[in-house]
């Protein structure tokens, strides 16, 4: 299983608009094949900042689903709230 890591920082008073898209996106959209699942993390040293952890069969279903017109919108979206994106991490689950 491959696992995306990203962290984001938030524009202060948008934590709630964050985490609330991220579901709604979930809920709306059909799930892309290869995501298994997905966890909201929120840091409790650094003020607004989140990361997204999520869990696929490859990386290339995660490349795939990035590439398509249902992702890039919502992705302008969530630029609004976004204040940077601050790394990125990939992962193979070993346990």
């Amino acid at each position: 299983m491959y696992t995306y890591i990203v962290s984001f920082k938030v524009k202060e008073g948008e934590g709630i608009s964050f985490v609330e898209l991220q579901k709604f996106e979930e809920l709306t959209e059909a799930k892309p094949a290869g995501l298994d699942h997905f966890h909201i993390f929120k840091d409790q040293n650094e003020e607004n900042r989140y990361f997204l952890v999520e869990y696929w069969s490859t990386k290339e279903d995660r490349l795939k689903m990035e590439s398509s017109k249902e992702y890039q919108l919502f992705r302008e979206h969530r630029n609004l709230i976004v204040e940077k994106k601050y790394e990125t991490y990939e992962c193979d689950v070993v346990i």
